[in-house]
């Protein structure tokens, strides 16, 4: 049972980021009308900018559609601001919104950058899909010396409620897996980067059907993205989930939370 458990976890934690890149790239043009948690995230995150602090080259981390990197900009309005992004599509949709900024196709985990880049490096739901250690230390490589980043991530407990149904529906893996925030904050202890401060919070969405909150899922991008099996997604197996998902609902809808890391650090 204990090998059945860490097969299971294992799996469960696989990403497959050319497969991430692809989804994000076919919701470039739905993602922003979808995207309630991720402008709210976004904003939080904002706040672990030290008040006063003006960079002059900032990077956007998994920029997407480029919203966020024009609120980097309209924050910055004398920085040089970079979006970097793996998905094409996302790429293609931020540089056609003429946004003042600059645009650059590449890899979290091996950025196309200089060492001593930027004075901030801003992320927000982005890095969860990379291994942190190797995002840590890419970031501090980029990082002028005294440089923020700041970011926002998942955590273990993201999508339970989803989960939780889907497992009473077959024994496929549907969601994501990622780190427990504990591990997660020992990573940052052992990077080279210095903490000024690292929480975690939930932050819940409700919608009123099963149908509701898949549709948004999809139109994020964020859908099956892990490399697992999962059969098709029938309407009959679409049912059970339904009927799964409604010992869940509260009387504000249907909730799907999120475990949420907000962190600021210092090179």
């Amino acid at each position: 049972m204990q090998s059945k458990l860490r097969d299971r976890e294992a799996l469960f934690k696989t990403v497959d980021k050319q497969r991430v890149a692809a989804n994000f790239s076919r919701a470039a043009e739905t993602y922003d009308s979808a995207a309630a948690l991720q402008k709210r995230v976004a904003a939080r995150a904002m706040l672990g900018v030290p008040a006063g602090f003006q960079p002059e080259r900032v990077l956007d981390l998994g920029s997407g559609t480029g919203s966020q990197t024009s609120i980097l900009k309209t924050t910055f309005s004398d920085a040089h601001v970079t979006g970097v992004d793996l998905a094409m599509g996302m790429l293609k949709h931020a540089s056609s919104q003429e946004l003042d900024a600059s645009w650059c196709r590449g890899d979290i985990e091996s950025l196309p950058f200089k060492n001593d880049s930027f004075d901030l490096v801003f992320s927000s739901l982005a890095i969860q899909w990379c291994e942190l250690e190797t995002v840590l230390s890419e970031v501090r490589r980029i990082l002028k010396p005294g440089g923020l980043f700041v970011f926002s991530s998942l955590a273990k407990g993201t999508m339970v409620e989803l989960n939780q149904a889907w497992q009473q529906v077959d024994s496929h893996v549907h969601i994501n897996g990622f780190d427990p925030f504990s591990l997660q904050q020992q990573k940052v202890s052992n990077s080279a980067l210095q903490q000024r401060s690292l929480m975690l919070q939930q932050e819940t969405l409700y919608y009123p059907s099963v149908l509701t909150l898949l549709r948004e899922l999809k139109a994020l991008g964020v859908n099956t993205v892990h490399s697992a099996q999962q059969g098709l997604t029938t309407r009959a197996r679409i049912q059970k989930l339904e009927q799964a998902y409604e010992s869940s609902r509260t009387e504000v809808g249907l909730p799907l939370s999120y475990q949420v890391i907000y962190g600021t650090l210092v090179n």
